[in-house]
């Protein structure tokens, strides 16, 4: 089997959307499948990672009509110049604009969802509005629809009618030991003395209510690390910086990969997911197979994860229930210790990528009369 994918970034700097990609494909290629990755670049160009073939397109800078433009292209590239494509897997509705084309030509496709981008504080009114007018006419236009949680699988029946399947993001489970990185000592942190904040910097994923909450908080030493960054949106970045300025408790270690990122999920305290709006957060399943316990919102993504009583929940864009839930983890380590162990098992049930690419596997030989594995 051959399966092309459309949609998203740079593979090397993995996003929810990259990370996906990413995974999915190098564990098809490991089960003897090939696969074709597309991303948006500032260039062309082709490269081998670990078996796939990735190809970079250049696109325009505007993010509205990047991602239309270059599934337009990858689509064409792919009818064109890849041989035996036995399906194309667009990642969100913009790129998935052209899933006709490949109907056309005998090739299946599918949609996957990875989030209500329309909810999204970013956008304007008005931009809002054309997303989710765009959304419920890609839920029509494209044959198959998978959607990486539960919920967006019944939002989308609920609204547009439409059946799709859960095929949920994953992660690898983490080695006993990982390998050497020094971000410890450079950035002045103690082993399980800091609270975890990783992910792209955005107002969604509300950085900002968790840095004023840590800093109305009395938390005894602990420091507050947060992870990751934005070069497009440098303005509200820079907002977060000036939150935390001449806090030495409040640490920025900008984007992180690798061993750095694998030394702050391993000597974590316990890890802060306070979003407003998520798809199926990868991050979140990183931090549980990393035995960390959970301060999260209670929004139904993450709800759809973590039990009700394996948690400590706030809800979206609370300040002073952070406070609360920052100042219980403090004083309730017994109480956090009794999460891990259950959240850990749930990853290995059911949120690795050995399990979800077979059930990947399964569901495309499903599409086409072909035996299950």
């Amino acid at each position: 089997m051959k399966v092309a994918f459309i949609g998203g970034r740079d593979i090397h700097q993995l996003g929810g959307i990259e990370n996906y990609m990413y995974n999915l494909s190098t564990n098809l290629v490991s089960k003897g499948h090939k696969a074709v990755v597309y991303c948006e670049s500032d260039h062309n160009a082709v490269e081998n990672v670990e078996g796939v073939k990735v190809v970079y397109m250049k696109g325009p800078r505007s993010n509205l009509i990047c991602k239309p433009w270059v599934g337009l292209k990858a689509t064409i590239r792919t009818l064109l110049k890849e041989k035996n494509v036995d399906l194309i897997h667009y990642n969100a509705w913009p790129p998935s604009l052209w899933c006709w084309i490949p109907r056309v030509f005998g090739v299946p496709s599918l949609m996957e969802g990875h989030g209500l981008e329309w909810q999204r504080s970013k956008y304007s009114p008005g931009a809002r509005r054309i997303m989710r007018f765009m959304e419920g006419l890609t839920a029509k236009m494209n044959q198959h629809l998978i959607m990486c949680s539960e919920a967006q699988v019944r939002y989308f029946k609920e609204q547009y009618n439409r059946d799709a399947v859960a095929m949920p993001t994953a992660v690898d489970l983490p080695p006993e030991s990982g390998p050497s990185s020094d971000i410890l000592d450079r950035f002045g942190l103690e082993q399980g003395k800091y609270f975890l904040f990783m992910g792209r910097l955005v107002q969604d994923k509300n950085p900002d209510y968790l840095i004023k909450a840590f800093k109305r908080s009395e938390h005894d030493g602990f420091k507050l690390v947060i992870a990751g960054s934005n070069d497009a949106m440098p303005e509200y970045v820079s907002s977060l910086h000036t939150l935390g300025e001449g806090r030495e408790d409040v640490v920025f270690t900008g984007a992180v990969y690798g061993a750095d990122k694998d030394a702050l999920l391993r000597n974590a305290y316990i890890f802060c997911l306070p979003s407003t709006i998520e798809g199926l957060s990868i991050v979140l399943l990183e931090a549980m197979s990393y035995r960390l316990p959970i301060i999260a919102s209670d929004i139904e993504a993450n709800k759809e994860v973590l039990d009700a009583d394996k948690a400590l929940w706030v809800s979206p864009e609370s300040e002073d229930d952070l406070v609360l839930a920052i100042q219980k983890a403090i004083s309730s380590e017994e109480l956090l210790s009794s999460f891990v162990q259950d959240n850990y098992r749930l990853i290995e049930e059911k949120y690795t990528w050995d399990k979800l690419t077979d059930k990947y596997i399964s569901y495309i030989y499903s599409l086409n009369g072909k035996p299950t594995v």
